[in-house]
């Protein structure tokens, strides 16, 4: 009986979780399974198609095993091997034979199945409630994803005041942000010198910048953008390459930065006062002053650019602290009394990026900073497109209504917990095929509220 009992959410949790992968994958990527079997395969020889190669080591990630190792010990029980071939009808392979083939496979054929995918969501109106004046929430940064003790191909390296030098690997990320919390890679730009050490100036996130703006528009041609960025990014450079592609933008600006335009800017905050609204919002046990002060039409070398200041006072009515925040920014929206606290949350969106994109990988199953192939940079380009792909799956499988659902009725239950539950399932219970066609008969609902 004791047994029987346990086993209820390992049913009940799991078996809904799987299912509703598949339900997400059939649902926006219909034709998902079929584009990575037509994969360009660099062997001569074949055990395994390119779909079971390529859908492995996205599983691997679908599945928060974070690593090779872990994945591999899981496919061991026979259970998992027949709820996999019974979920994605196909065989899985040893984890070291996918490294095989992803130290030959090109990377960029991994990058075009994810850009189609994001263009399939977008086609399909999914996001359509997202978008900012009709315009969708681009925002762009670097993060770290491996490092070494020793020189490896394309590193980057820094040393410490001590001497010893550190080398690493960083990538920049162009992500669709929405407010009800999605953060889904669009494009990925590596930040890399050539050969090992035989460089005159390291690559750097501005430089990434203008190869991955060539990438995001090639796949993007069309596509309505505001690219949200933070106070790297306020240089003519940035500014130039928006304006040609027809992207908007709004950019964090530091007080160090722009120091020419920066006195213009406290001269005219002075002749004009009245352009300026404060708003107050009470959330739980803290009120909120928000003091909001913006200029138009300021002249910085070719471009006309709008500003932005928001100072934000918090009062915690139980502890009586109190708490301030500045934020400005540089946007080439259209400013008044109306818009300028939703362009400053657009700039303050941005940190979408960093929390529900790089934190959630590094720390929330996906480990991101993990050497799934300690020695070639070809194949650990090929598992990070590998992950970011089974984010965009996973975040909108959490938001799906039986998901959903379940994290509502029970404030203690963690999506952790319903992903330790999907694995406890896959090895010890079996995935009958009448699960997935009753599910396959049921409407798909996600709620980005």
């Amino acid at each position: 009986m004791k047994k029987h009992v346990q086993q209820i959410p390992i049913l009940k949790f799991g078996k809904t979780v799987i299912c509703q992968i598949n339900k997400t994958i059939d649902h926006y990527f219909s034709d998902f399974i079929n584009q990575l079997a037509f994969l360009p395969d660099p062997r001569k020889s074949r055990e395994y198609g390119m779909d079971e190669i390529v859908m492995s080591s996205i599983a691997m990630f679908l599945f928060h095993k974070d690593s090779r190792n872990a994945f591999n010990n899981g496919r061991k029980a026979s259970n998992f091997d027949e709820n996999y071939s019974q979920l994605f009808g196909m065989q899985l392979p040893h984890m070291d034979t996918v490294d095989d083939v992803f130290r030959l496979m090109d990377n960029a054929s991994l990058e075009n199945i994810k850009s189609k995918m994001i263009s399939q969501l977008i086609r399909n109106k999914v996001l359509v409630d997202q978008r900012y004046q009709g315009k969708y929430i681009v925002a762009l940064d670097g993060t770290g994803i491996a490092s070494y003790d020793e020189p490896c191909e394309g590193c980057i390296t820094k040393t410490s005041k001590t001497g010893k030098v550190t080398y690493f690997h960083n990538v920049l990320e162009a992500k669709l942000l929405t407010a009800s919390g999605l953060s889904l890679s669009m494009a990925s730009e590596y930040i890399h010198n050539e050969g090992k050490a035989n460089f005159v100036k390291q690559d750097c996130e501005l430089k990434a910048f203008k190869r991955l703006a060539v990438t995001l528009k090639a796949n993007f041609p069309r596509l309505p953008i505001i690219i949200v960025v933070d106070g790297l990014y306020p240089v003519q450079g940035f500014f130039d390459i928006c304006k040609q592609n027809g992207w908007d933008y709004v950019v964090t600006l530091k007080d160090d930065s722009l120091k020419t335009l920066q006195e213009e800017i406290d001269w005219e905050k002075r002749i004009k006062p009245n352009q300026a609204r404060t708003i107050c919002l009470k959330k739980s046990n803290t009120a909120i002053t928000q003091n909001y002060c913006w200029l138009s039409n300021l002249q910085y070398k070719e471009h006309h650019l709008n500003w932005v200041e928001c100072i934000e006072y918090q009062n915690n009515t139980n502890t009586k602290k109190d708490f301030k925040q500045k934020f400005v920014h540089l946007t080439s929206l259209e400013m008044n009394n109306d818009t300028c606290s939703h362009i400053s949350g657009l700039g303050r969106l941005r940190q979408k990026i960093e929390n529900e994109g790089f934190n959630c990988q590094k720390n929330n199953g996906y480990n991101l900073e993990h050497k799934f192939s300690r020695t070639n940079f070809n194949a650990k380009k090929n598992y990070y497109q590998c992950l970011q792909i089974a984010h965009i799956i996973n975040q909108l499988v959490i938001m799906s209504e039986p998901i959903n659902n379940l994290l509502k009725a029970d404030t203690k239950l963690t999506v952790k917990y319903l992903w330790e539950r999907l694995i406890s399932f896959l090895l010890e219970c079996l995935l009958q095929a009448d699960d997935l066609v009753q599910l396959a008969d049921k409407p798909y609902q996600i709620r980005l509220s």
